[in-house]
């Protein structure tokens, strides 16, 4: 008779599986036995939020604790952002792989296709109905070519123009996609560039324009799609319009008239013009220089 391990005292029960434990519950339950341990009751004790989970830890282990949320939750983020430019750097690489190939995918076929026109100019100049009745085998044979070559350029030319779609379509696509991330940036304002955070189709007009006025391109404008170029472009902008003013100013400036120098005439007064307003010390002083002036003349 066949052994029922049901019934079988011997028979080696099967193994519970250990429940999934939260490291920050984990963490919160060693810090409760190491108070415990401590002789530390809970009776002083924090409710924090853990995933969503209040957990009573001892004051004294809270703040350990929420350091340690604190840098695990930084941890995570920075992992976040880091995985997320690393995909998006893979992204750009795979994309800028498919530009390189497709372009010299393009480059082979369009020589090709010029080999072909050059061919089938080569039968524009043949009298068919004269070949035919000179020898009716050769012009079967560059009739049977001629036609080849024909179906096989128009074929080709909708290849070369499929493939030129899709690298016009790539372009405007990463195009886009490079100004949305410039936006993104831009919207930050930079006080000290003299950017106030604000890209939308009104600034963006007033650079272009702006741009084509110091010699760009409308084209080259248009592809302009890096944060510190557009920032640049409107720094000169600023710089060239507070120049413009300052140079305004100092043409509508009034010219200040010179004063007109005075040229005295006769004797020079040394003495003050009112003797009477003279202190007594300085009346006498003044007296004695002038009695003194009189002594010398009549000598």
């Amino acid at each position: 008779m066949e052994n029922d391990d049901t019934t079988n005292p011997n028979a080696e029960a099967p193994e519970a599986e250990a429940p999934e434990v939260d490291e920050n519950e984990a963490l919160a339950s060693d810090y409760a036995d190491e108070a415990d341990a401590d002789g530390e009751g809970l009776e002083d004790d924090e409710e924090l939020d853990i995933d969503g989970e209040p957990i009573r830890v001892p004051k004294t282990l809270a703040e350990k604790l929420k350091a340690r949320m604190m840098m695990q939750a930084d941890y995570t983020q920075k992992t976040q952002a880091l995985a997320e430019q690393r995909k998006a750097l893979e992204v750009e690489r795979q994309a800028t792989q498919w530009e390189a190939e497709t372009k010299e995918q393009l480059f082979n076929e369009e020589a090709q296709l010029l080999t072909v026109r050059q061919r089938l100019e080569q039968f524009q100049g043949i009298n068919w109905a004269a070949l035919a009745q000179q020898d009716m085998q050769q012009h079967a044979v560059m009739q049977a070519e001629y036609t080849q070559l024909r179906d096989f350029h128009d074929r080709l030319s909708g290849h070369v123009e499929g493939r030129r779609n899709e690298l016009a379509s790539h372009r405007e696509q990463s195009t886009a996609i490079a100004l949305e991330r410039a936006v993104q940036h831009l919207n930050t304002p930079k006080p000290e560039v003299g950017w106030d955070g604000k890209f939308d189709a009104d600034k963006r007009a007033s650079l272009t324009k702006f741009g084509m006025e110091l010699g760009f391109t409308n084209e080259e404008l248009s592809n302009t799609s890096h944060p510190l170029m557009i920032q640049t472009l409107n720094l000169a902008r600023i710089g060239y319009e507070t120049l413009r003013k300052q140079n305004a100013s100092l043409k509508q400036a009034p010219s200040q008239a010179k004063p007109v120098p005075t040229v005295a005439t006769g004797k020079t007064r040394t003495g003050p013009s009112n003797p009477d307003k003279l202190s007594a010390d300085e009346w006498l002083k003044w007296r004695e220089t002038q009695l003194a002036k009189k002594r010398q003349g009549n000598r």
